[in-house]
């Protein structure tokens, strides 16, 4: 789908530059040629000026059936209005209901306000839906641009961000008779270089569409990043496979994009003219890693639309292993979009492609009905060795969305014999409720002396940055569940640049947990800032038996062993100095293995 909009998109684009085109160069002012459309279009503007602007006005331009008419109808109506006549026509069309008419209208106004008061007409845009901006902008600066186009580039540059990149465009686009240099010299004062590259390299695509292998040579050799160029690389390889059919999959693949994900979107973009001559395209590539991914990229593209047709397609592949991995891309992605329907046709998926498409599908049933996702369980057990995977999914995503409910159910609903089970379902779901309640998820925990659940806690919210409520609910740790659950916070201390806090808190341990803790606070303060560790050393204990300075400048002299080194050899000399007479031994020991 996305492809297809992007396709789409492109088109739009490519084709409103040649319409403005045509257009300006006809008449740059008006865009069309009124008069030869005046017999025609009389009705509108005979008796313009007798009549105030009513509704039935926009409803018989309307009545026309071609968008060209209804412009042309709209021009030369509004062509010689005054500023107050064109803002109450603007109040009119904001009453318009069709937001394709509105569209149409407002362009038509904002162009013919432009001419007499482009400020104005800017300020309008305030006014218009942020799906309309885009184009009103394009219509407001092609108009100024050819009216006064310093004054139009004056504007632009106060613009930001995706309005500024509009108004370039349109005036570049609209004022293609000014120099290269000039053209250049106007992106490089909007700071929107890119945005010129990008349009230089696109209109000299247009220009050799005719040899898409010529046009695809300059998309991949301009300076423009490709993934900004994916839309004109789907319009030339569609060009492209006119002209040669369903090879074009391997030109693409073999192209010099380096990127996979592009290479996946402009093969699914061709593929999608004709999927199942493109997987039979695919099928007799002989590279092997050529036809994987051409194969994979389109089963995907194909089972978001017919799951079946696609596994019909795919029974003939061989090897065997390359036919299991495209029918599990298939189920997959029958999961994502249908999983109701995926489940109710497991049978028909070869029973190790299985599990894991089940896993993805009810864990997407779950999004909507947990419960309802827990008891479908009983119609898959036929065709899967073990639904606990399965139920883990499950759980997981309730998790993710209602960690409180998903919890209750699991401490008081599911079969309590089954405590590894049990377990390992709460490891699902508690991280994700301390991140909503820290106490009452610590409180489930403990309910479980046995199960290491108070760890995983403590552990969540040092991962996501609840380091302080953390600390809090270390007192209340289990005894053996201490020392991995101060390791995470202190960890996540060192990383906040609170090392020396961190240390300070394994005065809380008892002493043979302290050595093993001080290492590992030490080994991350090592790893994360070994400049500022060397600059504390005089700042740690040294009187104590364990001696943090000596263990500190252990760490940082063996870093260099498997690390780039940070500090001067009068630093690591320094840092020698530290250590104790047990330290100096291991690290000679290690410098014996290192130079062996």
């Amino acid at each position: 789908m996305g492809i297809t909009f992007a396709v789409g998109l492109a088109i739009g684009v490519l084709g409103v530059i040649t319409v403005q085109s045509f257009f300006l160069k006809s008449e740059p002012h008006d865009l069309v040629d009124i008069e030869g459309q005046r017999d025609s279009i009389e009705l509108f503007d005979s008796d313009y000026d007798e009549s105030p602007i009513a509704a039935e006005r926009f409803e018989k331009i309307f009545k026309l059936r071609r968008p060209a008419e209804q412009h042309k109808a709209l021009y030369n109506t509004l062509s010689h209005t005054t500023e107050q006549e064109l803002k109450e026509w603007w109040i009119q069309s904001q009453k318009l209901r069709r937001a394709s008419h509105r569209e149409i209208a407002q362009q038509v106004i904002l162009r013919n306000l432009t001419k007499i008061n482009p400020q104005v007409a800017l300020q309008y845009l305030d006014e218009t839906s942020i799906l309309q901006k885009d184009a009103l902008t394009r219509a407001i600066f092609s108009e100024w641009a050819v009216l006064n186009l310093d004054e139009a580039i004056e504007v632009a540059e106060k613009l930001v961000g995706a309005r500024r990149n509009v108004a370039l465009v349109a005036i570049l686009e609209t004022r293609d008779d000014l120099s290269e240099h000039k053209r250049r010299a106007i992106a490089v004062q909007l700071n929107r270089i890119d945005t010129y590259d990008k349009l230089n390299s696109e209109t000299n695509v247009l220009h050799t569409i005719a040899n898409p292998s010529e046009s695809w040579d300059i998309l991949l050799n301009d300076s423009v990043d490709n993934s900004l160029q994916i839309e004109t690389f789907a319009l030339v390889a569609e060009r492209w496979q006119g002209q040669i059919g369903f090879e074009v999959l391997s030109k693409i693949y073999h192209s010099g994009i380096e990127e996979d994900e592009i290479k996946s979107l402009l093969t699914a973009a061709i593929a999608r003219k004709d999927l199942a001559q493109a997987l039979e395209y695919a099928h007799g590539v002989p590279e092997e890693r050529e036809q994987s991914f051409l194969s994979l990229t389109i089963v995907e593209e194909w089972a978001s639309t017919d799951p079946l047709a696609a596994l019909a397609g795919v029974s003939s592949f061989k090897p065997a292993s390359l036919y299991f991995d495209l029918e599990e891309e298939i189920a997959l992605v029958w999961a994502k979009h249908k999983p109701s329907e995926l489940i109710q046709s497991i049978e028909l998926v070869s029973e190790g492609s299985r599990v894991w498409p089940l896993e993805v599908a009810f864990a997407y049933l779950t999004r909507e009905d947990p419960l309802g996702a827990i008891n479908s369980l009983s119609s898959i057990e036929d065709y899967v060795g073990g639904t606990s995977s399965i139920l883990h999914a499950i759980v997981r995503q309730w998790g993710k969305l209602h960690p409180e409910a998903a919890t209750n159910w699991l401490l008081q609903d599911f079969d309590q014999e089954d405590l590894d089970l049990l377990y390992s379902l709460l490891e699902q779901t508690l991280p994700f409720l301390a991140l909503q309640d820290p106490k009452k998820a610590f409180d489930f925990a403990l309910e479980h002396p046995t199960s290491g659940l108070d760890r995983w806690v403590i552990w969540q919210l040092t991962i996501y940055g609840g380091v302080e409520q953390a600390m809090s609910l270390l007192p209340r740790l289990r005894e053996n569940a201490k020392p991995s659950a101060y390791e995470s916070v202190g960890s996540a201390l060192v990383d906040k640049g609170q090392a020396l806090e961190a240390l300070e808190l394994g005065n809380d341990l008892k002493t043979p947990q302290q050595q093993s803790y001080y290492r590992r606070v030490l080994q991350r303060w090592v790893w994360t800032d070994p400049t500022d560790l060397f600059e504390s050393l005089e700042d740690l204990p040294s009187n104590d038996a364990q001696s943090l300075q000596s263990i500190a400048a252990l760490e940082l002299l063996t870093r260099r062993f498997s690390h780039d080194q940070v500090l001067t050899d009068d630093q690591l000399e320094r840092a020698r100095s530290f250590l104790n007479s047990e330290h100096k031994e291991g690290l000679r020991m290690i410098e014996m293995f290192e130079n062996r």
